[in-house]
C-alpha cells in the first residue's frame, strides 16, 4: 500500500513550504559585510593601544624584578662580607655553581661583588659587569651580553661602575657602582 492522496498532499504542502523558506534565506548583503567590517576596524583600531601599553608594562614590570633581584644579591654579597669580618678583597669569596656565571664571585676592598674570574679583584672591564651580573642573578633568566643579543646589554664606564641596559626598552638600565655597592634603575 502506498501513500494515501492526503498524505502526498501534506508531503508535497510541507516540501513547497521548505522550499520557500530556503529561497527567502538568500545571506548577507554586500552593504551588510562592509558595516561589519567597518566596526571590526574601528574596535581594532580602538583596542590596539590598549594592547601595547600592555607589553611595554609587563616589560617594565619584568626589568624591575631583575633590577631588584640584582640591588638585592648586591646587598646579600655585602652583608655576608661583613659578618665574615674580613674587610679586605677576597677572591673566590662565593662559590658559584653555574658554569654560565664565569666562576667563583670575588669581592673588592669595600666587599661588593667585583668579579668572577678573581684577577684584579676590582670592577675594571665589561668582562666584570658580564661575570658580576651573572654570578649575582645565578639562573634567574636575565641573559646578559656585551653586546644586543641577550636581554640586557653590559657596559664598563670606568671608576668601578657598570650600567646595563635592558634590550627590549633601552631607556630603562640598571647603574651598579662597585665601590658604594649603589644600585640605580634609571627610566
Amino acid at each position: 500500500m502506498g501513500p494515501t492522496y492526503i498524505e502526498e498532499q501534506q508531503f508535497k504542502r510541507f516540501r513547497q513550504e521548505r522550499e520557500a523558506v530556503l529561497k527567502q534565506q538568500q545571506g548577507f548583503t554586500l552593504i551588510e559585510l562592509v558595516v561589519v567590517i567597518v566596526i571590526l576596524g574601528v574596535l581594532a583600531v580602538t583596542a590596539m593601544p590598549r594592547f601595547i601599553n600592555m607589553q611595554d608594562e609587563a616589560q617594565e614590570a619584568t626589568f624591575v624584578a631583575t633590577a631588584s633581584a640584582f640591588a638585592s644579591g648586591v646587598k646579600q654579597v655585602h652583608l655576608v662580607w661583613q659578618m665574615r669580618g674580613k674587610g679586605q678583597a677576597i677572591k673566590d669569596f662565593i662559590p658559584i655553581a653555574d658554569p654560565i656565571a664565569g666562576g667563583d664571585l670575588s669581592v673588592n676592598q669595600f666587599g661588593y661583588p667585583a668579579d668572577t674570574r678573581g684577577r684584579s679583584l676590582t670592577l675594571n672591564s665589561t668582562d666584570d659587569c658580564l661575570d658580576v651580573w651573572r654570578a649575582v642573578l645565578v639562573s634567574q633568566g636575565a641573559e646578559v651580553t656585551g653586546d644586543n643579543s641577550a636581554a640586557y646589554n653590559a657596559f664598563y664606564h670606568g671608576q668601578n661602575d657598570c650600567t646595563y641596559t635592558y634590550n627590549a626598552q633601552p631607556r630603562l638600565q640598571v647603574y651598579y657602582d662597585s665601590n658604594s655597592g649603589e644600585v640605580r634603575t634609571v627610566f
